[in-house]
């Protein structure tokens, strides 16, 4: 299969920098808007399934809230959050249901080809809805300052170089090794408790975050 430009960006996101995106993050990135660009995307993909560079699966997640901006943004000598005004904001945000949805990953001849780590498998499906939207965060990053998105690096990414440590969903860095600029962290639907977790592993080390 000759891989066009707009394969190659799918496939080295999923390589290098998600672990999985759904068919309307996909067709609302690469495609145009609306159900033509929904068919056009899923054709394509398809094709890419068949060429054994991605994988298909259906998977049992919520309807991701808006993510338009963060929830909490937070720098060393900034005070303390109201650690359950932000649970709350967290919490309340999530209106439906799961539901069968398609996300494709990359197999592990498609990571191979750009240098990643991926199996070709979904290691904790019941993480879906979480993974998913840590892709978006990725994705409203790629749409809003594509400079600073060349410089995500994800938790699998990370997770050689720091062993034993506190993983946040992604970082802007300029290497896995490099001092972070930013920790990004997808705060689902976290309680109290586990804002005040994150929050203070980036205060240990003095690092700023966003928590979506």
């Amino acid at each position: 299969m000759r891989l066009v430009t707009r394969d190659d960006d799918i496939l080295r996101t999923l390589a290098l920098r998600l672990r999985l995106l759904s068919l309307d993050q996909v067709a609302s990135t690469w495609w145009e808007p609306g159900e033509r660009g929904l068919v056009n995307a899923r054709r394509r993909l398809t094709l890419l399934v068949d060429a054994g560079m991605l994988r298909r699966l259906r998977v049992q997640v919520r309807p991701l809230p808006p993510l338009d901006r963060p929830a909490l943004v937070w720098r060393p000598d900034d005070r303390e959050p109201d650690f359950g005004a932000v649970a709350w904001c967290l919490q309340s945000r999530w209106k439906e249901p799961a539901r069968a949805t398609t996300v494709y990953i990359a197999t592990r001849r498609g990571a191979n080809q750009y240098g990643g780590r991926q199996r070709g498998e979904l290691r904790r499906e019941f993480q879906a809805t979480h993974d998913l939207g840590v892709s978006a965060i990725y994705l409203r990053l790629r749409a809003t300052n594509e400079s600073e998105a060349k410089d995500w690096i994800g938790e699998d990414v990370l997770a050689p170089h720091r062993r034993g440590e506190k993983l946040p969903d992604a970082v802007l860095a300029d290497g896995p090794e490099a001092r972070p600029r930013m920790v990004l962290e997808f705060g689902g639907s976290y309680d109290a408790d586990r804002v005040r977790l994150f929050h203070q592993s980036c205060v240990d080390e003095r690092q700023p975050y966003q928590l979506w």
